[in-house]
């Protein structure tokens, strides 16, 4: 029996320097119902999200169509890049992609990232296993996670991601088996 997890990466927002309640943006808002629309043509059991209203409300109406409440696990949450502005933003994303022991002073390296979203990851197949879960997450956990597994999901596929973008892992037995982009 296979465990069907669907990493969902947010839609586009309005930026907002607060983390936690930066919001969608008007074409963000558009593509949620696409992407709503999508997976009414999906089994889904359960609806897990970051703590971050983006990711929340992203996934929102799949949740809503379901009939199911949104879990929250923080550990899905974006990485902490540092308690400042950076200057260079595609050059510390590159610097970490090359380095996942580089980090800025009181943030976090993709390595701590990784771990923290494969064990939640890990946490969410024992738990519920044999299911179908969304999970409302943010671009780099989301590739970090997925590097885990295959090294070509990197700084240039990292890059390249969507708002929104959705990968469907397929687990068998606690393993990853398969990875598929689906189209929006």
């Amino acid at each position: 029996m296979y465990t069907n997890i669907y990493l969902v990466r947010h839609a586009e927002v309005d930026y907002i320097p607060d983390e936690y309640s930066r919001p969608l943006s008007e074409k963000g808002s558009k593509d949620v119902l696409r992407l709503t629309e999508l997976f009414k043509e999906y089994y889904i059991s359960r609806v897990i999200s970051s703590p971050y209203l983006r990711a929340i409300n992203t996934i929102r109406g799949i949740a809503e169509n379901r009939g199911v409440t949104i879990e929250i696990v923080d550990d899905f949450r974006e990485r902490k890049i540092a308690n400042r502005p950076v200057e260079d933003f595609i050059f510390f994303t590159k610097q970490q992609w090359n380095d996942f022991d580089y980090y800025l002073e009181d943030g976090e390296n993709l390595n701590e990232v990784q771990a923290r979203g494969i064990n939640a990851l890990k946490n969410i197949i024992e738990k519920y296993s044999g299911e179908n879960i969304v999970i409302g997450t943010h671009g780099t956990i989301l590739a970090a996670i997925l590097n885990f597994f295959d090294k070509k999901y990197n700084y240039d596929f990292w890059k390249s991601m969507k708002m929104p973008d959705v990968f469907k892992l397929q687990f068998k037995d606690g393993n990853m088996e398969n990875i598929i982009n689906i189209k929006i």
